[in-house]
């Protein structure tokens, strides 16, 4: 129960930072700061910070194996992308190959978390 717990709150934690950075960059490239090989580049890498920040957070809530709650979180999200994709009709190779990408950000964040945990 906990461990669901954790991950819940990492998700609203890692949703929230999500839309907090997607509107500044939005407002950002409104303003024309931004240009548009930029903007693609940004699209990707905001989603991977995300996920390592969602990681960061159960890592720090887990007691050990914050690697292993950090893959238990991006697989949880990861699969409730996979079925919208599938759902939509547009699931790719590619977008599984970012998937797995996000997955190791957030393993990544988790591990950072545990660490910074025990010092």
């Amino acid at each position: 129960m906990k461990s669901i717990k954790n991950i819940l709150k990492s998700s609203l934690y890692m949703l929230i930072f999500f839309i907090t950075l997607t509107l500044t960059i939005t407002i950002l490239n409104y303003l024309n700061i931004f240009n548009y090989k930029t903007m693609n580049i940004i699209k990707i890498i905001v989603p991977i910070i995300s996920f390592c920040f969602g990681g960061f957070i159960i890592g720090k809530a887990s007691n050990k194996n914050g690697w292993f709650e950090g893959i238990k979180l991006s697989s949880f999200i990861s699969l409730i992308l996979i079925i919208i994709t599938i759902l939509t009709k547009t699931f790719k190779l590619e977008y599984l190959i970012y998937l797995i990408i996000l997955t190791a950000a957030g393993t990544f964040g988790s591990i950072l978390g545990i660490n910074k945990k025990n010092t």
